[in-house]
């Protein structure tokens, strides 16, 4: 799992195609109507709240912007806090592009006391800054 949430989440159902396997946790992005997993291009996110696996033809993901926790693709320092970055992808897990992708700005790294413990790239409190669907309320 690459990300966990911090509270309550609204989801939809999408339509994915048959072959796609995403994981729960996982960023996800649309190409041509169909969910696929985000990188670091993907221009609108959101999360996958539940498991696809080969065969499904639906999956349920976030909507609007969620706050979330996520790893650096470096160590955390306080000036990224308030920033708009990217994903960064190391191998097959997605991270937080802490080191300065700031093209799609797809995550917003939280500006509070407790975004990240300087010097560690775990458990970096972030939020989805641009969501899949365009919602830009977080729900309650």
């Amino acid at each position: 799992m690459d990300t966990k949430v911090i509270g309550k989440v609204r989801t939809m159902l999408c339509t994915i195609a048959t072959g796609t396997v995403i994981e729960v946790g996982d960023l996800v992005g649309m190409t041509a109507g169909l969910i696929v997993k985000a990188g670091a291009t993907t221009p609108k996110i959101a999360r996958a709240m539940k498991a696809s696996a080969s065969g499904d033809v639906v999956i349920e993901v976030s909507v609007g912007r969620i706050p979330l926790v996520m790893d650096g693709d470096a160590v955390f320092a306080v000036t990224y806090k308030g920033t708009e970055v990217d994903i960064a992808m190391n191998g097959t897990k997605q991270e937080i592009d802490v080191t300065g992708g700031t093209s799609y700005r797809v995550l917003l790294i939280d500006p509070s006391q407790d975004a990240g413990v300087v010097g560690s790239a775990d458990d970096i409190k972030c939020v989805i800054n641009r969501p899949l669907d365009g919602m830009v309320g977080t729900p309650a």
